[in-house]
């Protein structure tokens, strides 16, 4: 007597494995893409800090650095300090059609100057736009601030806040940090940006619009106050 399978036995099986695998094929992908998300924006986040040290150590203090406008600034401070493959100047935004998206959907190019930056793209893929300006903090001591907006995986899609776009700002107290973990731009007055000392809960879920939750821009705080995680409530 033969020992072994029957068809039918080998096709419910087979269909069994198969079931089971598009139950839990998504959840595999999805958490390769965060951990490869997280790997990625921490790369990133060194190289920026490596970059901003080595300008500082020619040009001084990051907050006494002319900041005219974001090609003077990408020429000086930045473009110096990296492997650059591709430069699209501010005038080319339009003809190029590089937009990045909010967490929710909406056009969000007008942070971080986007629409008018100077883009850099690296070696690594990664973009990289600077919209500086002047500013003043609540103590009314006027200072030179800068967001950064880095895109880790460059001019591919999603191109959303969160996802593959993250925004960092040059603090005048503690350097280079995710946007939202230090001082925060005020919308109310264009001159004025202020310490607030979000917590994760005001960051993630808080009432401010630029909310992990909402807007996105303040995702790359969120993650890096999980140590360096997506957790399971952040917005994939």
């Amino acid at each position: 007597m033969h020992k072994g399978f029957t068809l039918a036995e080998t096709l419910i099986t087979l269909g069994i494995i198969g079931v089971v695998a598009a139950l839990t094929l998504p959840a595999v992908i999805q958490n390769y893409q965060k951990k490869e998300t997280v790997t990625k924006l921490k790369q990133t986040y060194s190289l920026m800090q490596q970059a901003l040290r080595m300008a500082e150590n020619d040009y001084g203090d990051a907050n006494k650095w002319d900041y005219v406008d974001s090609k003077t600034f990408s020429d000086t401070y930045i473009k110096p300090y990296y492997k650059v493959v591709q430069e699209y100047e501010p005038d080319d935004y339009k003809d190029i059609g590089i937009h990045i998206y909010c967490n929710n959907g909406g056009d969000c190019s007008k942070y971080g100057s986007f629409y008018k930056a100077q883009k850099l793209i690296l070696t690594n893929g990664v973009l990289l736009a600077a919209g500086p300006m002047p500013s003043t903090t609540a103590d009314g001591e006027q200072y030179n601030a800068t967001t950064i907006i880095a895109d880790i995986n460059g001019l591919k899609r999603p191109n959303k806040f969160g996802r593959d776009v993250f925004m960092f700002n040059i603090d005048y107290k503690k350097g280079l940090i995710p946007y939202g973990s230090g001082s925060v731009y005020n919308s109310e007055d264009p001159t004025l940006t202020t310490e607030q000392n979000l917590s994760r809960e005001e960051l993630m879920n808080g009432s401010n619009i630029r909310s992990c939750q909402q807007l996105g821009l303040f995702c790359a705080a969120v993650i890096m106050l999980d140590g360096w995680e997506i957790k399971s409530d952040y917005p994939w």
